[in-house]
């Protein structure tokens, strides 16, 4: 079985590329290298020749992960999330000419929009609100196009706010954990966003259980909301030690469309922010 993978060094695919059957052929592409079979390939340059020289017949599954993702997601640079989300994804689907039989994107929950007090759904209404939730939408769109033009089965992970260790320092939930920790007073605004949290471990243990039989579109976040206001004070009143945790679930409808996940011990993560690495 033949498996691409674009974007291995993202941190939502860290834990995710270590779950992989190592007797599987795995071909990871990326202008960083990190892992054996690695192809250098830059999402802003045509790539065509290095497919022509795989002289590979098919891929069973090809992950795309790639992904431009702002620090600041309401004040995201239009110009770097077309480039890198829109016209990368492009350059991919022009280059590629070997037939493929499933595209797996990993998408974000971006595109629901941020309404207050809302919970999103897999069949919610989407509603782009700002530069980088545009472009992973425009993303989505075109290679469900695509994958229906070519025959390709299409499945779509729509991800929450990732967190977990080797978390980005200038993230929003570890700037203001890393505050709490220095004594330092944190002002927050909105704190009624919902912070749509999901912990990479979980995102690997559910994508690997069912990316082979899921088609469509499915949520990975926490199907209950956690606000950026409950978040602090989580840990303001110290709420979370080691003996008092709450467990990170995700979609219902993943538990609801593969029953099997329900018979097995999901890897309950925590929200244990205190001790988060």
């Amino acid at each position: 079985m033949n498996i691409f993978f674009f974007g291995h060094t993202s941190f939502t695919a860290q834990k995710l590329i270590k779950e992989f059957n190592l007797n599987d052929n795995l071909y990871f592409f990326s202008r960083k290298k990190k892992i054996n079979k690695f192809y250098f390939f830059d999402l802003n340059k045509r790539n065509s020749k290095l497919f022509n020289n795989l002289k590979i017949k098919k891929i069973d599954y090809l992950f795309y992960f790639a992904s431009f993702v702002p620090l600041d997601e309401k004040n995201s640079d239009w110009n770097k999330c077309k480039k890198i989300n829109i016209y990368g994804l492009v350059n991919l689907l022009r280059d590629i000419n070997i037939p493929i039989k499933k595209f797996i994107l990993a998408s974000s929950c971006s595109v629901y929009g941020s309404e207050k007090n809302k919970l999103f759904h897999e069949d919610t209404k989407l509603s782009p609100e700002n530069s980088y939730s545009m472009s992973k939408f425009i993303q989505e769109k075109t290679l469900q196009v695509y994958c229906q033009k070519n025959n390709i089965e299409f499945l779509c992970y729509r991800v929450g706010y990732v967190f977990g260790k080797n978390m980005n320092k200038k993230r929003l939930v570890k700037r203001i954990m890393k505050n709490y920790k220095m004594g330092k007073k944190v002002k927050l605004y909105n704190l009624n966003f919902n912070l749509n949290l999901i912990h990479v471990d979980d995102i690997a243990y559910l994508v690997i259980k069912t990316y082979k039989k899921a088609k469509g579109i499915f949520n990975l976040t926490n199907p209950t909301q956690t606000t950026l206001g409950e978040y602090y004070s989580i840990l303001t009143k110290k709420r979370f030690t080691k003996n008092n945790k709450i467990n990170n679930f995700t979609s219902k409808k993943i538990f609801t469309e593969f029953n099997y996940l329900k018979k097995l011990d999901l890897k309950k993560k925590t929200l244990n922010f205190l001790n988060e690495g």
